[in-house]
């Protein structure tokens, strides 16, 4: 018979540490690997429940949910998810490529390398993603008026309900005598706006095609900026709309997330962007070969530090009821809300308002570097849990999650006693537990 040892509870899997495999002092085991069962806080094991069929969407990807609704995308089209149901929104042009959200106000904003749109979710609507600019600068010609004698800027706007776009190119005419100014070539519904003479500040005139007088009343809220350009990594923090293109992170202006003013707000880097997270005192940015902190709220006044290394793209997710994590979280609160969590180059860790970051596998879990991944945040069995998951990994490393030895058991969904030992890997039990009961038949004891 072999022999018996007292296990009083599990550490989750460690794949990392060989050297002693026994129960530690509190009599707690951490197995080199864990199939088909998750360790709950207290140290015990449970089944998993397994997985149900739903909906079925072939080659579907990109899976979200916010506070309104869940979405997904498959075969070119974009699709919200309510239980069973499913309600195609619309197509999405361009290659198949991983899409982004973020919910503001009640809209959803949608966005890949390709195609961009805005969703009102109350009535399954898409919409376009800010106004388009006019395409040339307004002609101008000298006309009557009471206009003084001097120099006027005017240019155009697109306007949509309250939606205002960028500014057209702009245009100058010289008045050498008192007059007005005849625009020739203004579309139905653009928005003329026109400086006073010799002045910079562009103020509303109207949608007319003559103008005979400058009202110093409301200037241009919309001057040099544009709509989105095609943006990854989305994300809304301190007022702003936050994304990548390329090796850029660009920001929107304050509280107008379809308006961005690309030749200035932005932040360059050294590497392509695969994350951009917030916390309440900044921004993690991840690039291919670093990862980097913001600090602060106000980007003019930002500081750009070096926190780790390179970020997994497509990887993050927020998860709540965090505990506090020694003095990395620098405060005694429990439960924490909202933390960014990912996969780094060297494992998952999480974001802290501190600007730092913890790893939460280093040390236990060996895991390989994929390109990309994708990660959830639920709730299962009164257990908060984080699962992440990744296609293959760089050239060369063959595998996109654990290492090759762990990998196997996990494919082949069972431990192979001869297969494990052989190995060296460790030692397989038998683990059995000892319970009384009382059986009644009719109330009476049998």
């Amino acid at each position: 018979m072999g022999e018996s040892i007292d296990i009083q509870g599990f550490y989750g899997m460690n794949d990392v540490n060989m050297s002693d495999r026994g129960p530690s002092r509190s009599g707690f085991i951490a197995p080199i690997a864990v199939l088909n069962a998750d360790v709950d806080g207290q140290g015990a094991l449970r089944k998993r429940i397994g997985k149900t069929l739903t909906v079925t969407l072939s080659g579907s990807h990109s899976l979200w949910a916010g506070i309104s609704c869940m979405l997904c995308s498959a075969s070119g089209h974009l699709y919200r998810l309510n239980g069973s149901a499913v309600i195609d929104l619309g197509s999405i042009t361009g290659p198949e490529s991983p899409l982004s959200y973020e919910e503001v106000d009640g809209l959803v904003y949608i966005s890949n390398k390709y195609w961009n749109k805005k969703l009102d979710p109350k009535t399954n609507t898409l919409s376009q993603w800010g106004l388009t600019n006019p395409n040339g600068p307004a002609l101008l010609s000298s006309s009557t008026g009471s206009l003084p004698i001097g120099t006027y800027n005017v240019c155009l706007t697109n306007v949509s309900g309250s939606d205002i776009s960028g500014n057209s190119p702009i245009s100058s005419i010289t008045l050498t005598s008192v007059g007005g100014v005849q625009i020739l070539n203004r579309s139905i519904g653009s928005v003329i706006w026109c400086t006073d003479q010799n002045e910079g500040i562009f103020y509303r005139i109207g949608e007319v095609d003559l103008i005979t007088d400058v009202m110093t009343v409301e200037p241009l809220p919309t001057f040099m900026c544009s709509s989105p350009p095609l943006l990854s990594n989305l994300c809304h923090a301190f007022g702003l709309m936050w994304g990548s293109l390329g090796n850029d992170v660009y920001y929107s202006q304050p509280f107008r997330p379809s308006l961005f003013r690309l030749s200035l707000n932005k932040f360059p880097f050294n590497s392509e962007i695969t994350l951009i997270a917030r916390v309440p005192t900044g921004l993690f940015i991840g690039t291919i070969e670093e990862t980097f902190f913001l600090e602060g709220t106000e980007p003019e006044k930002m500081q750009q530090k070096s926190v780790g290394v390179g970020a997994v793209r497509n990887s993050l997710t927020y998860c709540n009821n965090v505990p506090a994590l020694g003095d990395v979280l620098q405060t005694s609160e429990k439960g924490y809300q909202d933390v960014p969590m990912w996969r780094s180059h060297d494992g998952i860790v999480i974001g802290n308002a501190a600007g730092k970051l913890y790893n939460l596998t280093k040390n236990k879990v060996k895991l390989d570097v994929p390109t990309t991944g994708a990660s959830v945040y639920r709730f299962v069995d009164g257990t908060f849990q984080f699962l992440t998951s990744s296609p293959i990994g760089r050239s060369g490393s063959s595998i996109g999650g654990l290492n090759a030895e762990t990998l196997a058991l996990f494919e082949s969904g069972k431990v192979s006693q001869s297969e494990f030992t052989h190995k060296g890997q460790g030692s397989t039990a038998l683990c059995t537990d000892t319970v009384t009961c009382e059986v009644r038949r009719g109330g009476v004891l049998i």
